[in-house]
């Protein structure tokens, strides 16, 4: 199929469709499981607990930095 400005939908390839934006949402998979929470990642999404534990990291760090910031 063609788009309007005369490209195939295939070819267009975006940030969408590279890096960590490029896996399978099918079905799920667990990543802990604590205190009766769960959580959960995408089957097709490699290395999701190092994700995860940058994401709550990253935050921490950003926390404390505010926090100092502010304080300071």
């Amino acid at each position: 199929m063609t788009t309007s400005n005369g490209k195939n939908d295939k070819e267009e390839k975006g940030w969408q469709n590279s890096g960590l934006m490029n896996f399978s949402d099918k079905e799920k998979q667990t990543i802990f499981k604590i205190f009766g929470i769960e959580m959960t990642a995408p089957k097709g999404l490699k290395n999701p607990g190092t994700i995860f534990a940058s994401l709550i990291f990253v935050n921490i760090l950003f926390f404390i930095l505010l926090r100092n910031f502010i304080a300071g």
